[in-house]
């Protein structure tokens, strides 16, 4: 990711966390809109979906996508990625999914037997300026495509309430089943990642129980005679951080049979949406039209010329 990038999504961020009314993704895409304006266009008419390379889809993911957003993350554009869709009007790339299957527990949706059947949405995103409802018809027709391409017919995707304010809304327009927050764990439930002393790499939990070589530990000097692994990281100066679960979303694809059996053997309760709550503070803050603080510097502040002009933005999840 270059340095406009990471600067971009640094004052995004600033932004964020003194209005968390509005999810991250939707505050990263107004600020590309400031920098670079552009007409939104009116309608999908003519829109087609169709695979794509990582190469084409990286772009847009790195520029608007949270989960792209934080620089200590080693995977932004999502591990085990096995698809990229892409949502193309009139020949030009407006928006770009990435699919891709998850280990374990996590795929177990419809029972063991069906397993195979289920692959995760990891990143999504639509340019700012793409048309309205660019973001379910793309996530729509992204599944259906899959299913065809693939096989698969059981498909998933997350939305992060705590880090990122995200309720969902892309998923509840596409009618996706809710089934839960923190699913398969205890209600209140987290894991713990760990930060690096000077703060510029992050380790995962999931990723430290599952190097089962401990090749990322050895590389630390690590030795089983240094004892638990998370115990040195914290000797080594590595933070902690906790990290809450996240709500879940499902969806099934295929005949209308097919898709009643997987409902049906679906382990887990259809929940009615989730609903954003609006914190008094930022209610307050719209109604006073507070304005930025100084100590957050205009996007044409940053930048001694001109950003070039980049086709590819998003449509916040």
């Amino acid at each position: 990711m270059d340095e406009n990038l990471r600067t971009m999504h640094r004052i995004a961020k600033e932004q964020f966390e003194r209005d968390r009314s509005k999810c991250y993704q939707r505050h990263i895409r107004e600020l590309w809109a400031e920098v670079e304006p552009r007409e939104q266009l009116t309608s999908l008419a003519g829109a087609v979906v169709e695979r794509i390379t990582r190469k084409e889809a990286e772009p847009i993911i790195l520029k608007y996508e949270w989960l792209a957003a934080d620089p200590r993350n080693t995977a932004p554009m999502g591990r085990g990625i096995q698809a990229f869709y892409g949502l193309k009007l009139n020949g030009e790339l407006i928006g770009a999914n990435c699919l891709g299957k998850m280990g374990g527990d996590i795929s177990n949706i419809c029972g063991k037997a069906n397993a195979k059947k289920a692959v995760c949405l990891h990143r999504g995103a639509c340019v700012f300026y793409a048309p309205p409802h660019a973001a379910s018809f793309f996530t729509s027709r992204t599944c259906k495509q899959a299913h065809k391409d693939f096989g698969w017919s059981i498909f998933f995707a997350y939305s992060d309430t705590q880090d990122a304010s995200e309720i969902g809304t892309i998923y509840s327009a596409c009618n996706w089943y809710f089934v839960g927050e923190d699913v398969g764990k205890k209600q209140g439930s987290f894991h713990v990642d760990f930060v690096s002393p000077d703060g510029a790499e992050k380790v995962s939990s999931y990723k430290l129980n599952h190097d089962t070589d401990r090749k990322f530990l050895r590389g630390l000097g690590w030795s089983e005679d240094k004892g638990p692994m998370r115990p040195y990281l914290k000797r080594l100066g590595w933070t902690p951080k906790v990290v809450h679960g996240k709500k879940k979303w499902v969806w099934f694809e295929g005949t209308r049979a097919e898709k009643a059996y997987l409902k049906s053997v679906c382990r887990y309760e259809f929940l009615p949406y989730p609903k954003r709550h609006t914190s008094p503070e930022a209610v307050a803050a719209e109604a006073v039209g507070r304005s930025p603080s100084k100590h957050s510097p205009s996007p044409f502040q940053i930048f001694s010329e001109p950003i070039s002009r980049n086709t590819q933005g998003d449509i916040a999840l």
